[in-house]
């Protein structure tokens, strides 16, 4: 026999039970790949301002790696394998295209970010020191810029708690990589599925709820593969651009791909487009 679970909902434990089924079926409504982060690749940036040192691009990059981690929607690829790879090819910023779109294929990494610490600038009279860092973010199966930006980070001297000028410039790196990150995951992990494979360079997709895009956002796609009763993204296999939404479909050009694109493949958003980037 089974228990009328609707009635006397004011019993504890029936609410408790309740709730756990009602939590069961919407997990159960939810794709398996909702979770799904696209893959980063942060490597060493280059250094043009005058604190020298390579050590200052390295330090750069491992607190972007550690920032766009945290921002909860990259899987960032482990900075000391990422360092390896590049020692065994003797690559160092800054580095061609083609080098990029190689490592991020060996690192299984979809984006590769890499840059330039630009400037650092030291104001006496304000204690204030200034770090300024260009960072590019290059798509494993184009090789063409999905986010390109320019940020400045700032840290003071406190006067009751004296720190060395080295850990104020890191505080400043910090502040600068925050704000990348920040950019970086600016309509980042949208979800949507390919229902119009057309074989001409266009592509529809069907956004999941709630999803916002517009014109020159990009998504790369995966191969849908079966995982149990569902299917989740695969192999990377090509890079769309939004050139039109409405509802909650859009369409999108192929800007590069790797391979046919089938109905149901799985696309994710990258780096939303701003005005001015």
């Amino acid at each position: 026999m089974i228990a009328d679970l609707s009635s006397d909902c004011r019993n504890p434990c029936r609410q408790a039970l309740l709730m756990g089924l009602a939590a069961l079926l919407w997990l159960g409504a939810v794709p398996s790949y909702a979770g799904f982060r696209p893959g980063a690749v942060v490597l060493g940036l280059g250094n043009t301002s005058v604190y020298s040192g390579h050590l200052l691009g390295r330090r750069a990059a491992d607190q972007l790696a550690l920032d766009l981690g945290g921002s909860g929607v990259w899987r960032v690829v482990d900075r000391a394998q990422t360092d390896r790879a590049c020692e065994q090819r003797d690559l160092r910023p800054p580095y061609a295209t083609a080098f990029l779109q190689e490592l991020g294929h060996a690192l299984g990494g979809d984006v590769i970010f890499t840059g330039t610490v630009q400037k650092l600038e030291v104001d006496p009279k304000e204690g204030k020191i200034a770090v300024t860092v260009y960072v590019e973010a290059i798509d494993q199966v184009s090789g063409q810029t999905a986010l390109a930006t320019l940020q400045t980070g700032e840290a003071r001297r406190d006067a009751r708690t004296p720190q060395p000028t080295d850990v104020l410039i890191g505080l400043a790196l910090a502040d600068a990589s925050a704000k990348v990150a920040a950019r970086a995951a600016q309509s980042t992990g949208l979800i949507a599925t390919v229902t119009d494979p057309d074989e001409a360079k266009a592509v529809v997709l069907k956004l999941s709820a709630g999803a916002v895009v517009k014109s020159g956002d990009r998504f790369l796609l995966y191969r849908a593969v079966p995982e149990g009763e569902d299917r989740v993204p695969g192999k990377l296999i090509a890079l769309l651009m939004v050139t039109a939404a409405t509802g909650d479909t859009c369409r999108t050009s192929v800007l590069a791909r790797s391979g046919d694109i089938h109905t149901d493949d799985i696309a994710v958003s990258v780096c939303g487009a701003t005005k001015g980037e």
